[in-house]
């Protein structure tokens, strides 16, 4: 599961991770996000129809196009890489509609109630991951047009699975093009290869608040509480 994530890299650190895609990105400065949470509004990465990928504000919770009304607590934010090429609220997606979403990390929450401790995700090394996602084009009655996306997501393994059984879906920058390209994808194998080693660290409690979002909110909470990580080249990690 994937219920928070921040924006908090330049567009010039976007477009070098992202290479060898073609990415354009735009003229004006990335502001950064520390706590996105769904509904809200976020960069995301999509195909530009002739090869190359740009930059573009998507709401996040995916609106499949054929919805006829706009409804509240559709638990769309996210997508089960397994069911998300049959389900029929993404199957269109998947078949046509791929983006990546980049993200410099992002949070679970582990506990129970009131008690629940918000833990910050985020790479190793490397300045930020790209998640793979997919989007859609709704019109309102009312002839307004609506993007919107949604954040796959996969069983996670390791030590991650102290903080959550699923993790997002996370794309090497060599993937990107080929994910973007949905039919392409198609006819490749659909290999995502291995995440990314992350590590984390307990944060504070303001950031179960959405309207809050500033930089504290991905510091530590405690400096002796301890952190996790995760190995990308530990034999005993399973591949996704």
């Amino acid at each position: 599961m994937c219920g928070r994530f921040t924006q908090a890299v330049p567009w010039s650190a976007v477009w070098a991770f992202s290479q060898p895609l073609v990415l354009a990105v735009p003229d004006e400065p990335l502001q950064p996000r520390y706590n996105i949470a769904p509904t809200q509004s976020a960069w995301v990465i999509a195909g530009d129809g002739r090869g190359g990928a740009k930059v573009g504000t998507m709401r996040w919770g995916l609106i499949p196009h054929w919805t006829k009304e706009l409804k509240a607590g559709l638990a769309t934010f996210n997508a089960r890489i397994e069911s998300a090429a049959t389900k029929p609220t993404f199957r269109q997606s998947f078949e046509r509609r791929h983006c990546l979403v980049p993200a410099s990390g992002y949070y679970e929450w582990v506990g129970e109630g009131k008690d629940k401790q918000p833990w910050y995700i985020h790479p190793v090394d490397a300045p930020l991951m790209l998640f793979a996602g997919l989007w859609d084009r709704w019109v309102s009655p009312e002839g307004e047009a609506l993007l919107s996306f949604t954040v796959l997501t996969d069983a996670a393994d390791g030590e991650l699975t102290t903080l959550h059984d699923r993790r997002p879906v996370m794309l090497q920058p060599e993937q990107a093009a080929t994910w973007l390209d949905a039919a392409r994808w198609r006819d490749e194998p659909r290999d995502f290869g291995e995440p990314p080693a992350l590590e984390w660290h307990p944060v504070g409690r303001e950031v179960n608040n959405a309207r809050n979002d500033y930089d504290e909110l991905i510091r530590p909470a405690s400096p002796d509480t301890a952190t996790g990580a995760t190995d990308a080249n530990d034999p005993q990690r399973q591949l996704p």
